[in-house]
């Protein structure tokens, strides 16, 4: 037998040997009811990339639909875990949340966020638990929220009077997308700052535009993060983007840092007890460092001003698409408010069914439509619909909140805007136990900004609807485009007349 006879013979025997252990190794596995993960096939290099298309939240949704809302998918060479169903979220949320606290490396987290120094894209661990802690502790307690509710008041006001100025009284559309922008950005800076617009340091539009941008490039799915081996040829520009915006960004807040140490020595308890939140995080000096200080403000500025204002502007888009949710939300502030007063944060809890439709948006339109990607820190076996299968360490997931919201097994109707559906029901839009819908996240990785949030985007609505009854103008485009959030692609706009009655005291009016 000659040698290249013999070589043949080896790697015939290493291939029949290969397909063998192959096999044994797969009935051990079945005879273990671990099965690996339905999904698509994946192309080489690219994986599933192809079929993400421009809007991956509803792309994913289509492939749960046949293959299952516990699905496996390949993102360039990394495979993912995708859930799409409020039973699928639940085992990596609820029974399994701990061994899913973390977070992945990120392009987004790396070069925008400190080198991920923020809550929401550090790794899990002793450092993300303080940072959580000086969140929940020292930023976002009850009684600071409370605090700041005349502070939410005065800027639904100014908005509502910006309104009727723009709109010439009432004589001209109004571009409802920029306006509640404006609010959502001049409220957040109040509550960080303790400054309007006009004080900001930031040089008029200069920080909108910069944190746009950060939105938009944290939501874009990197290839170089999905194929490390050519990350250091950035082949889609996104870390020269991201470096150029942090830098910029990162000036801002050396100036907003530097401005609150100036001002930190004499001052009385009065003014220490209406601190903003960054004198909170100045004061904390020798607690955490300046890095972590500014990628909290990143955090509280891009939750703040971006997602609040598309939460915001899908509100008015669906009550205005369904004007017999507009006549019963009109009624019932109506009722609640007297002929003599402005609306106030205090009235909010008796609104029932305004809290309905604010639940019933997000139900729809998830602030973040695919959650921010967890990672598995040890392996772990979560039940499917027929078998039980086995997640590796380090294995990523994408929890899908968008379709997990409109499941037609959950929900009757899903793709109605009906706010009835909550009426009289005791229903927990951040709590839910069953998972029904998650626009905040849930476990350990959930956002801890919806205390804020809530009363932000409900007394906002309220203003909006007490003071004007709205004329659209044109088709109302409920499409999008994705990103860190999912904005409408086309700006809202509408025409404002007056409500208030011919009685109501002239400083309610907005003449």
């Amino acid at each position: 037998m000659d040698l290249n006879t013999s070589v043949s013979a080896i790697g015939f025997t290493v291939l029949v040997f290969t397909v063998l252990l192959c096999t044994l190794l797969g009935c051990v596995r079945r005879a273990n009811g671990r099965l690996a993960l339905p999904g698509p096939f994946p192309l080489p290099i690219i994986g599933n990339l192809h079929q993400l298309g421009a809007l991956p939240h509803r792309s994913l949704q289509r492939l749960a639909e046949k293959y299952g809302p516990l699905m496996s998918i390949r993102l360039g060479s990394v495979p993912v875990v995708v859930a799409s169903s409020s039973e699928a979220a639940k085992q990596f949320l609820k029974t399994h949340d701990l061994i899913f606290a973390s977070r992945p490396p990120s392009a987004a987290g790396k070069y925008l966020f400190y080198n991920c120094k923020d809550i929401v894209f550090a790794p899990y661990g002793s450092y993300w638990r303080n940072m959580r802690k000086v969140c929940v502790l020292q930023l976002l307690t009850p009684k600071r929220i409370e605090s700041f509710k005349g502070v939410r008041e005065e800027e639904a006001w100014a908005m509502v009077r910006s309104i009727w100025e723009k709109s010439e009284q009432g004589r001209v559309g109004v571009n409802l997308s920029h306006t509640v922008s404006c609010y959502t950005s001049d409220l957040t800076w109040r509550i960080l700052m303790g400054k309007r617009t006009v004080d900001r340091l930031s040089g008029g539009s200069e920080f909108e535009e910069l944190a746009a941008q950060a939105a938009k490039w944290a939501g874009v799915v990197n290839i170089g993060y999905l194929n490390p081996c050519v990350e250091w040829l950035d082949l889609q520009g996104l870390r020269r983007r991201m470096k150029k915006v942090q830098e910029q960004l990162d000036a801002i807040f050396d100036k907003i840092i530097d401005e609150h140490v100036g001002r930190q020595p004499g001052r009385s308890r009065e003014e220490q007890h209406n601190d903003d939140l960054v004198d909170v995080l100045v004061d904390m000096d020798g607690e955490i460092t300046i890095e972590d200080k500014k990628a909290i403000i990143m955090d509280m500025f891009l939750g703040g001003i971006e997602t609040l204002a598309s939460a915001l502007e899908c509100a008015m888009s669906k009550v205005f698409r369904n004007p017999h949710v507009l006549n019963k939300l009109q009624e019932e502030i109506n009722f609640v408010v007297q002929e003599d007063e402005k609306v106030k944060d205090s009235h909010l809890e008796k609104m029932e069914y305004l809290h309905c439709v604010l639940k019933e948006t997000l139900r729809l339109h998830p602030i973040v439509p695919l959650l921010i990607r967890h990672e598995s820190t040890e392996a772990c076996i979560v039940e499917g619909t027929h078998h039980n299968y086995l997640i590796p360490t380090k294995a990523r997931l994408i929890v899908n909140a968008w379709a997990i919201g409109r499941d037609p097994r959950v929900w009757e109707d899903p793709l109605g805007f009906k706010p009835e559906r909550f009426v009289g029901k005791n229903f927990d839009i951040v709590k839910d136990p069953e998972l029904r819908m998650i626009p905040f996240g849930v476990g350990r990785r959930s956002c801890p900004g919806f205390s804020m949030a809530i009363p932000t985007i409900e007394i906002a609505l309220a203003y909006l609807f007490h003071y004007f009854n709205w004329r659209s103008e044109g088709e109302l485009e409920m499409k999008e485009y994705f990103g860190a959030t999912i904005p409408k692609k086309e700006h809202l706009f509408s025409i404002p007349t007056q409500r208030l009655r011919e009685n109501a005291p002239s400083c309610l009016k907005m003449e």
